[in-house]
């Protein structure tokens, strides 16, 4: 099975990023669309694992409690991965938050005492909102997200994260949550 960790976003973040998205929309772009139903904040991409190692994940990231308490995340800002003029993905940002960071260090940690390698690219918390493979001109695209260069978008209280599994399909993957993990001491 493919899994990642992540926390999913309640309804209220999703219909505000949905407002944020409709100029976007409207402009055609190659780039596709992430469903509503599947916008999430990952935190730790694993990939195809056996039924054995999920098991493993699933204990060591519930067999203790984490010792981080409930935290708002504040979304801010649109922005992309790509060079030049070219948008791989567009994204809505997070407001530097330490809580976040905490939490992601704790969750690599206890993954890499099961042998799940800590990434090592910089955590760069981020909402994917669409992708693209695509060569494009998005100028027109890019004027219209500058405009929200650091503006408010939404915020959520965090109170625990999830383990997904990701099973991809010919319209897009889907994402269904196989365990929840609440933060805060018991």
């Amino acid at each position: 099975m493919r899994v990642f960790i992540g926390i999913k976003l309640n309804n209220s973040v999703k219909e505000e990023i949905n407002k944020v998205l409709r100029p976007f929309k409207k402009i055609s772009t190659p780039l596709k669309w992430v469903k509503p139903e599947n916008t999430h904040l990952t935190l730790k991409f694993i990939g195809e694992i056996s039924e054995k190692k999920y098991l493993q994940i699933k204990e060591s990231l519930t067999d203790n409690d984490f010792n981080i308490e409930p935290f708002n995340l504040k979304f801010s800002e649109l922005g992309r991965f790509g060079r030049g003029n070219n948008i791989n993905i567009f994204w809505a940002g997070i407001e530097n938050n330490n809580e976040l960071k905490n939490l992601f260090i704790e969750i690599e940690d206890r993954l890499e005492n099961i042998n799940i390698k800590k990434d090592t690219r910089e955590f760069k918390p981020h909402i994917t909102l669409g992708r693209n493979k695509k060569q494009f001109n998005f100028k027109t695209f890019f004027k219209i997200s500058d405009e929200y260069n650091n503006q408010f978008i939404s915020e959520i209280k965090v109170d625990g994260f999830q383990i997904f599994k990701s099973e991809l399909s010919y319209s897009g993957p889907i994402h269904t949550i196989l365990k929840e993990i609440q933060l805060g001491t018991t």
